[in-house]
């Protein structure tokens, strides 16, 4: 049977743009409601999030950190994308306690603070370790907010020594923080984290990092939100990004293989189809409009 443009422009134009929000709402009742247990969500996982190559990548760095090391991880991303990073970063927190890996944590962005500092405490209440194992300026410092965008990234890259000063809180490092004297500039961690939902004048915050950093044999991963991916993509497998996490998929995959206990994958899919959703539904939307537009 062949339909032609006319028919299809009035059949377009009897749907009303505002039922086109019920796929959505269906997708996430029935994930609010859905009663399977945890091993049909792990068989999920291993069928359909299954690991590529990229992901393998982001493994294997973080698995040779050595321990007791250090690692700087630059909190970029707000509210607008807990759900998205903030798991994920709970994650690798996880897994560097248990390795007794030391974490300074350093913004760009002002929202960046009170991330980091909701990411420690979930990942303390999910992860094998307590509180006693995980204290401020010992195991993990924040910097603070650094101002300045790309210039920030050329002083942490460049003036690590001035950079880490001084803590979120106004307090000497040197004097109260065991773990921060140890660190003389960037070549003293051994890899470098970003979790991220914006770039900088357009360009990612660990890109404009690499770019400025002299000691290339510093390992950088970004771990960034679903919008942000486009502008990521370009600079993976290049000598600016040693590993990528991008969007819904990878960062389930991610958080599945370091902390399994979050049981978030099943989330994680369900926002992936409703992102899918929101893409059909912006296209139906337009074809709606064009196909009503003559009628106006």
């Amino acid at each position: 049977m062949r339909y032609s443009v006319n028919s299809i422009s009035a059949f377009l134009a009897k749907i009303p743009q505002w039922s086109l929000i019920f796929p959505i709402l269906f997708l996430t009742l029935s994930n609010y409601f859905s009663t399977s247990d945890a091993n049909s969500t792990e068989n999920e996982v291993k069928l359909n999030m299954a690991p590529n190559e990229n992901d393998m990548e982001v493994f294997k760095i973080v698995n040779k950190l050595p321990e007791n090391s250090k690692v700087l991880i630059l909190v970029n991303y707000g509210p607008e994308s807990k759900y998205e990073l903030e798991s994920a970063m709970s994650a690798l927190i996880g897994v560097l306690a248990e390795k007794n890996i030391g974490i300074a944590f350093a913004t760009m962005i002002p929202n960046g603070i009170e991330s980091a500092f909701t990411a420690v405490e979930k990942s303390i209440e999910n992860g094998s370790f307590g509180k006693e194992r995980f204290v401020y300026g010992h195991e993990y410092t924040h910097l603070g907010f650094i101002v300045g965008g790309n210039i920030a990234t050329y002083l942490i890259a460049n003036n690590f020594g001035e950079v880490k000063e001084r803590d979120i809180f106004d307090s000497s490092t040197d004097i109260h923080q065991p773990l921060m004297s140890e660190i003389g500039n960037i070549s003293d961690f051994s890899a470098v984290f970003e979790f991220s939902s914006q770039t900088f004048d357009g360009i990612p915050g660990i890109v404009s990092f690499a770019v400025m950093l002299k000691d290339k044999n510093v390992k950088k991963v970004a771990f960034c939100s679903s919008d942000m991916l486009s502008a990521y993509i370009p600079f993976r497998n290049s000598s600016y990004l040693d590993g990528l996490v991008g969007g819904f998929k990878s960062i389930a995959i991610f958080i599945h293989e370091f902390q399994p206990s979050l049981k978030i994958e099943k989330q994680y899919d369900i926002l992936s189809k409703i992102l899918f959703y929101i893409i059909v539904l912006v296209v139906f939307s337009n074809l709606i409009k064009f196909a009503t537009k003559d009628k106006k």
